[in-house]
Parts: structure tokens; sequence; C-alpha cells
């Protein structure tokens, strides 16, 4: 079932005067949302106390959490104590996953740095190899990791080396972030043919399951000349991409991915703009 929500939280949150993630289960199924993304993304810092708590408020609320694991991780790398770092990052993140109760965890895949991109991409995959190994051998069978899409041209995550990462890999699911498929490319999503060229590549390359149920993130994205710059409001009219023909090709195509909204500041009520056009198709 496709659910909707925001990455974090958001300002009307604050400004009605709550201040902890475990007050945003009952506020986000008051306006009718259905799912929540937590960011460690400078770390893994919540006891295991705190996050079963929070877990059980958004079961009671029927809210669905997923988390994002610290942006530190690169699985190019070349150096064997930063590896280790990113085996840190990504099972912490898991083993909180677990404790909120959650299924979904999503990461960055990294960078090339100085080296070659086929060669980066080469040594990614090996590390990924190691990586799921290891969330094997460690229990997390039942949860999913998702490789995101990334927004700077030098990153490693454009749609086909995402498709690369996942096929191989029962718990692997593919996070389309859709503004920073178009950063990254210079505004190339117009609207619905692009929407659609973009989802039927990852059915072509990944199958129907995993297109159905991808993950996703959705904000107006500031690009440059390189890539992504900064997260806008669905307010902003000068940067994309625009939500509504992708919500359209969703429903064509019914799929039900959880789509997470990542606008700055907005990221709650433009993820409730997304639900409500969507509920109107």
């Amino acid at each position: 079932m496709i659910k909707f929500g925001p990455s974090g939280s958001c300002e009307l949150f604050a400004m009605q005067g709550y201040s902890h993630t475990i007050q945003e289960a009952k506020w986000l199924a008051g306006l009718g949302l259905d799912c929540f993304e937590y960011s460690f993304g400078r770390g893994v810092r919540i006891t295991e106390k705190t996050a079963r708590e929070i877990g059980n408020e958004f079961r009671k609320y029927n809210i669905e959490f997923s988390v994002h694991a610290p942006y530190f991780i690169n699985l190019a790398t070349l150096e064997e104590d930063k590896a280790a770092n990113n085996h840190e990052y990504i099972f912490g993140s898991l083993k909180a996953l677990e404790y909120f109760g959650g299924k979904r965890c999503v990461f960055h895949p990294g960078s090339p740095l100085k080296a070659d991109r086929e060669d980066a991409m080469n040594v990614l995959m090996k590390r990924l190899d190691n990586v799921m190994e290891l969330k094997h051998e460690l229990g997390f069978d039942d949860l999913w990791l998702c490789a995101e899409t990334m927004g700077k041209k030098s990153q490693l995550g454009d749609l086909n080396e995402v498709i690369r990462m996942c096929k191989g890999y029962d718990t692997l699911l593919p996070c389309i972030d859709f503004g920073h498929l178009n950063a990254r490319d210079q505004g190339v999503i117009k609207g619905y043919d692009e929407y659609k060229r973009i989802i039927d590549t990852l059915a072509d390359g990944l199958g129907d399951f995993k297109t159905k149920n991808m993950h996703v993130h959705f904000s107006k994205i500031q690009y440059g000349d390189k890539g992504e710059l900064r997260h806008l409001t669905f307010a902003d009219e000068k940067y994309g991409p625009d939500f509504e023909p992708l919500m359209k090709v969703i429903s064509d195509y019914k799929l039900e991915p959880y789509i997470a909204c990542e606008s700055a500041g907005t990221q709650t009520i433009d993820a409730l703009a997304m639900k409500n056009y969507y509920k109107s198709l």
C-alpha cells in the first residue's frame, strides 16, 4: 500500500509546540499521513530504550517508520578502516531500525573520489557484496537496505548505477530520489514522459516487485553545473521537478512506494499535498 510522509520534523511541527519525535506519530496520523523517515545523518546516536518507545508510539498510530543511515558512508573507498566504518554506520542503523520496528534503511552509495568511475563502481560492488553477506550473518534478512540515487554528478548513484547495485540482492531496494535525478541532469524531468521513462527503466532493470515497492524521496532541488545545491519547497517556481505528473505515473502503474518528502522545512505539508493529489486521481 502506498504511503506518504515527511523525512524529519518540519517547521510547523515546532511552531505548534512539539519538540520530540515520539509526538510526531499522533500528529502525522491526525493529518492523514502514514510514514516517517528518521535521519541518522551525523551518526547513530539513540538508545535502545528511546528507539523502542518511539517505535511503539508509531505502531500505535499505524505510521510506517524508516531510517536514513549516516551520510559518511562511501562503499567505493579503498581504505579498509573506512570500509569498517561503513559497516558500523550501516549495521548500527539497522539495529536501531529493528528497535524502532521499521523495515527500511536508506543509504548513500558513495563517491569515486580520484578513481575512475567504473573502477570505483567495481570497488563499490565488492564492498556491497560484503555488506550483504554480513547483513545475512547478523540476522537482518527481514530488513530492507535502500540504495539512493544521488544529486551530484560526481557521486555514484545515477539511475543505472542504483539498478546495478540492487539487481543481485533480494533485500536491497532502490530509493529513487526524483529531485536528485533532476538535479544531476540539469532539470531533465519536465513531466509525465520523463517520469514514465524512469519507471520503465527501473522495471526493465529490476522487475515489477522492486519497482512497485521502491522507496521514494521527493523534493524540489536547486542545482548548478555539478548538480544538487540545496533542497527547496513546493512553493518554488524556478526549479523542479513537479510532483503532479509523478503521482499520475504512480497511479497509472499501480505502484506502492513509500514516499518520504524532503522539502526544506515544509516536508509534512508538501507530503500531504502529494497524498491529496494522488487520492484525487
